[in-house]
């Protein structure tokens, strides 16, 4: 069973939540990401993986892509590099089956609609988030409740901390304190 993700559309914000929950530094970070199906149930998603990575690229310093259309991804690999100096590697889906994790904090973020979740992938170091696969919660206070894995992390919002009104010293002196 898949799930619509209405999170894809302001997803730079959530993505620094979870990596906050995991106690993660954004340029320590190694995003992976395997990407959707070609065609089939992602027709009535209005966001895709691409429009998700342009709203990440200013954050990324190590990203890996297992796709089964490796031309969709060389405009965004070659901008990518230009801009910011980032050699994306794509990798066929098939590769992900053979991989392991590396040092360093990994995010798997899977993409895919149909097909089970990769829980093979899951191991110490990385951290396997399905987009699709496991319905992602508006928590309390409008937090997200996002599976990671077999856990659940709730990504806090964005909060401005609201400062008290500052009075003059008239009005201190009126008021008292």
């Amino acid at each position: 069973m898949s799930y619509p993700n209405e999170f894809l559309g302001n997803f730079r914000p959530v993505y620094l939540g979870i990596l906050k929950a995991k106690g993660v530094m954004p340029e320590r970070a190694k995003l992976e990401l395997i990407d959707e199906e070609p065609e089939g149930a992602a027709v009535f998603e209005q966001i895709g993986v691409l429009d998700v990575l342009l709203q990440l690229e200013n954050d990324l310093n190590f990203l890996t892509i297992y796709t089964g259309r490796p031309a969709y991804f060389q405009e965004f690999t070659e901008t990518m590099y230009e801009k910011n100096g980032l050699i994306v590697r794509v990798f066929p889906k098939k590769r992900l089956k053979l991989q392991r994790a590396g040092e360093g904090e990994e995010f798997l973020f899977d993409f895919e609609w149909q097909g089970t979740c990769y829980e093979g992938q899951i191991c110490r170091g990385r951290h396997y988030i399905p987009i699709h696969k496991r319905p992602w919660e508006t928590a309390e206070n409008l937090d997200i409740r996002v599976p990671i894995g077999y856990n659940t992390v709730i990504v806090k919002r964005l909060q401005k901390k609201r400062e008290k009104p500052r009075r003059d010293r008239f009005e201190e002196a009126f008021y008292g304190s």
